[in-house]
Formats: C-alpha cells, structure tokens, sequence
C-alpha cells in the first residue's frame, strides 16, 4: 500500500461516514469501475465533502471510475392492465 493510500485511510478513521469501508474495498478489487448509489453520494457531501473529494481523487488516481446510480423509482401506484378475456366465445 502506498504512502498516499495510508494517509486517506488514517484520515478517515475519524470522518463520521463509511467512506473509509468504500476505499478498503476498493483496494481489493481488480475492477476499474465502481458503482455507487446516488444518494450514498448526496449524504458523504452533506456529511463530509472534504473527505468525500479526497476519496473521489484518490479512486481516480487509482484508475477507478465511479458510476452514479440514480434512485430506485417505487413502482407506480396504477392499477394493473385488464386481464385478457376469457378462452372461448360465450354460446
């Protein structure tokens, strides 16, 4: 681990967020993309965005991309199709 790894990762010993549990994991995947829920992203810039753009420079530096996950839509609340019509023609 380099000495910039170990910098970020004593930093976020103390940051009130799990930014620290996404660079561990990072750095035991071979993969160089990572996916990351939208709102994981809104509540690091709410609740440490320094950390939070130390992190982003640092996966970047790694050759990491990060993809936004945008929020899950709930299922809409419309009633189902009609069913089809029954087999056969009424006699």
């Amino acid at each position: 681990m380099d000495a910039a790894t170990e910098s970020l990762l004593r930093d976020l010993e103390t940051s009130p967020t799990d930014l620290k549990r996404l660079v561990v994991s990072a750095l035991w995947r071979t993969r160089t993309a990572i996916a990351i829920e939208a709102e994981a992203i809104a509540r690091w810039e709410r609740d440490d965005p320094r950390r939070w753009a130390s992190v982003q420079d640092w996966l970047l530096s790694q050759g990491i991309t990060i993809t936004v996950l945008r929020s899950r839509v709930a299922p809409s609340t419309a009633p189902p199709p009609p069913a089809p019509p029954a087999g056969g023609t009424p006699g």
